[in-house]
């Protein structure tokens, strides 16, 4: 196992991708033979095992989280989905997700500024956008951007929720400071928004019920010229996790910081590459260096003050608290009739037991008013299977190739 994922980590070149093309988002292994297959687009055109897939193993692998798929349980009978970073051991018939090993070394600022500035190299002669969400995460990424004289422009979420009002402040302030900036209403695009629209995909993935805003947001880099866009995702882990001072016991998986769903759905259609800043190894073995055996610090207060030079004063002074749940009971709530809908049509569809109405009506039932992580993980594992089967029939009803379907057709309907 060990020898395994050092011949991974070997095979990354310095900048922390593969070495040669990129892996592609999903790669699938056949579990009877243990073949790997670069998509399953024929096997699910040609037959009809997609009908009788085994959602409960979904719904477990949600529950159990994204920040380490180590023994995900396969949802297609036979197959397995790899995603971005994950390997095959062939000794224990077990998908990994393997820990980067930080690199040891100086603990200074200027070997994270050169990093950073070595990350944003690889863009060159692209215009790079920000995801703006207010946050310390996307704020340090644009604060790096500014100091280095790096052109960019900044697309994110508004609202006027009383929880996103510091958030919003954030947002008015580095927007100021660049003209080239769209921010969308997230009224217009809460999360499942659009269910109906959402194009056929291999396997469920719970982000199909954001495709709404992914997809308003690749708009919204079109009309700017981004051609690049980046996102905090991982800044939380980074900058907030306790941090072992022994790299060997680093569990940090940078591979998980970029979602697959919607830089295969959103993003790559329209010629966009969507990426996490913090995916980078070597920007991660700076922070990990800057700092190894600090605490949990999940309001990063270590990260407001070392970065102050990089962050917008209100960042650095003051402390805030942000509530995103929100957005998530009113988008479920407005969206009951469609989820209803969805729901009964993959009943019709598949006879599955697993989406019985009784068991939806169940989880809708219970007080959406009170935040629970499990249980609103429930709900969007039974909300996005349900989707992916009802893409996949539109899809077989109307391509008789067997073909990969055409997302960027499929993916412009408008919602």
């Amino acid at each position: 196992m060990t020898e395994l994922i050092k011949q991974h980590e070997a095979g990354r070149e310095t900048d922390g991708r593969m070495a040669g093309p990129r892996q592609p988002n999903l790669r699938f292994i056949h579990l009877p033979t243990g073949l790997e297959a670069p998509s399953v687009w024929k096997q699910l055109h040609e037959t009809n095992f997609w009908r009788k897939a085994q959602f409960n193993n979904h719904e477990a692998n949600s529950l159990s989280g994204a920040a380490d798929r180590t023994g995900y349980r396969p949802v297609l009978t036979d197959w397995l989905a790899l995603e971005t970073g994950q390997i095959w051991c062939t000794q224990t018939k077990q998908a990994i997700d393997p820990v980067h090993i930080p690199v040891d070394g100086k603990e200074s600022l200027s070997r994270f500024v050169d990093a950073s500035r070595a990350f944003f190299s690889r863009f060159e002669g692209r215009k790079i956008g920000v995801q703006l969400s207010g946050g310390v995460d996307s704020s340090l990424i644009i604060g790096l951007l500014r100091h280095l004289g790096i052109r960019h422009g900044l697309v994110g979420l508004k609202s006027d929720r009383y929880e996103f009002r510091t958030e919003r402040v954030i947002q008015e302030r580095l927007a100021e400071q660049n003209y080239e900036t769209e921010l969308i209403d997230e009224a217009t695009c809460l999360p499942c928004s659009g269910l109906n629209q959402v194009p056929p995909h291999q396997i469920p993935d719970l982000l199909s019920l954001n495709l709404a805003q992914d997809r308003m947001m690749a708009e919204a880099c079109q009309r700017l010229n981004i051609e690049v866009l980046l996102s905090g995702g991982g800044g939380d882990t980074l900058l907030g996790q306790a941090v072992h001072s022994d790299p060997r016991s680093c569990t940090w998986r940078p591979q998980t910081f970029t979602d697959p769903f919607p830089v295969d759905v959103a993003y790559a259609p329209r010629g966009i590459e969507f990426c996490s800043f913090f995916d980078n190894r070597e920007i991660v073995d700076a922070i990990w260096c800057l700092r190894r055996g600090q605490r949990d610090d999940q309001r990063k207060l270590w990260a407001r003050n070392y970065f102050r030079a990089f962050l917008p004063r209100e960042l650095v002074d003051f402390q805030y608290r942000a509530d995103f749940w929100g957005r998530y009971i009113d988008g479920l709530a407005k969206a009951y009739d469609q989820i209803r809908e969805i729901h009964a049509r993959a009943f019709e569809i598949t006879g599955n037991s697993y989406f019985d109405p009784v068991k939806l009506e169940a989880l809708l039932s219970q007080d959406i008013y009170r935040p629970r992580k499990e249980f609103y993980q429930r709900i969007e594992s039974r909300v996005s299977s349900a989707v992916w089967i009802c893409s996949l029939a539109g899809w077989l009803a109307e391509d008789a190739t067997g073909s990969e379907p055409r997302r960027t057709r499929l993916d412009s309907v408008s919602e």
